[in-house]
């Protein structure tokens, strides 16, 4: 008579039985017609615990066996996942055995997973021999905590939705990380090359409160931190109808504290060079009058009259001064009303390409 053997697969999660479909073996060996057929059950630990019965001809099989799992994406075909993992000379006592299955850290990425399941005597050597079970078996729900585990303890893409209220005073949100150790909490590694100005970390509110809030309670401490090493990255860059605003929490603290120089870019700079022009459609001196020689005065184009306008010669020999012109301009600069105006102290023209740094600090 010719044997055959049947596979019937239990998964069991925290006590919880749940039925897989029933495989029947591809091959067989001779012998009585009766049947062979391993019930397994799955735990979770930091591998598979693979725990079955084999019975052997109705009857409880007592004696080695040779197992091997082999792990795929797909229920026929398709490609195989980790390796191999055979488990030889399995002793089965009363029908009961139990082995453990570790396919590799990378298995189990979210996307569906078929077990393979061979057996043979456990008197067989090298790779054949084995009777191969079919079909592939559907992997239940619990070896995915292993994912969870290779992806760093969250699955991506990730949501959270819930109410917590207290923030700052009571630090802990919908997902609070606490790092005991010198290293970071929490990072974010955009590892794209392209030029794309997408963040890395992003915290949008639609409240009155800050998007993304750091804060330090070390003497020293620093509350937000950027760095940048591209040869003409910004360490931290804001953007906004104002875009930073400083505020000291201590009376007579620094708002602001830089170490090193100011460097000014943009469309509106608050600090940029003035060139005096005498002639042509960008002349900015004034015509003056008896009292004041013709480019006497160069104007800017500076009109906030609350502004702080600070001015420095760059190449001019003569003495020069600042001042606002209102609605009403002097005799010597018609027309120049509303604005900034440099103008030489003794009344002599200012000579054409003449140069002042100016910086405005605008209320």
């Amino acid at each position: 008579m010719r044997r055959k053997r049947f596979l019937v697969m239990v998964a069991a999660a925290l006590g919880v039985v749940a039925l897989i479909p029933v495989a029947t073996a591809l091959g067989d060996d001779a012998g009585g017609d009766d049947g062979r057929a391993i019930e397994a059950a799955t735990a979770l630990s930091t591998a598979f615990t693979y725990q079955g019965r084999l019975t052997d001809g109705g009857s409880p099989a007592n004696g080695v066996y040779d197992l091997r799992f082999i792990l795929w994406d797909t229920e026929t075909g398709g490609a195989q996942v980790g390796s191999i993992v055979a488990k030889e000379d399995v002793t089965v006592t009363n029908g009961l055995f139990s082995v453990e299955l570790d396919f590799g850290g990378s298995a189990f990425t979210g996307d569906a997973r078929w077990l393979e399941i061979a057996v043979r005597p456990g008197s067989g050597t090298g790779a054949t021999g084995y009777t191969i079970l079919s079909p592939r078996q559907p992997v239940s729900p619990s070896p995915y905590a292993l994912f969870a585990k290779a992806a760093g303890g969250v699955a991506v893409p990730f949501t959270a939705a819930g109410t917590t209220a207290g923030a700052p005073s009571t630090p802990a949100g919908l997902i609070t990380v606490n790092q005991a150790g010198t290293g970071l909490a929490i990072a974010g590694n955009r590892t794209s090359t392209d030029a794309a100005q997408y963040p890395a970390v992003l915290g949008t509110n639609a409240g009155g409160g800050a998007g993304v809030q750091g804060e330090s309670t070390f003497a020293t401490g620093v509350a937000v931190q950027g760095f940048a090493q591209g040869a003409s990255g910004f360490g931290a860059y804001f953007s906004g109808p104002t875009g930073v605003k400083a505020v000291s929490s201590t009376p007579g603290g620094a708002a602001l504290d830089i170490d090193g120089p100011i460097k000014v870019s943009g469309l509106n700079p608050a600090a940029y060079v003035h060139t005096v022009v005498t002639s042509g459609p960008s002349k900015n001196t004034c015509t003056g009058d008896v009292s004041h020689d013709p480019d006497a005065a160069t104007f800017l184009t500076v009109t906030d009259s609350n502004a702080i306008v600070l001015i420095t010669p760059v190449n001019v020999l003569v003495g020069t001064a600042l001042s606002y012109y209102p609605a009403s301009a002097p005799a010597w600069c018609p027309g120049v009303t509303n604005r900034w105006v440099i103008f030489s102290t003794d009344g002599s023209a200012i000579p054409n390409g003449a140069k002042f740094n100016i910086l405005v600090i605008n209320q």
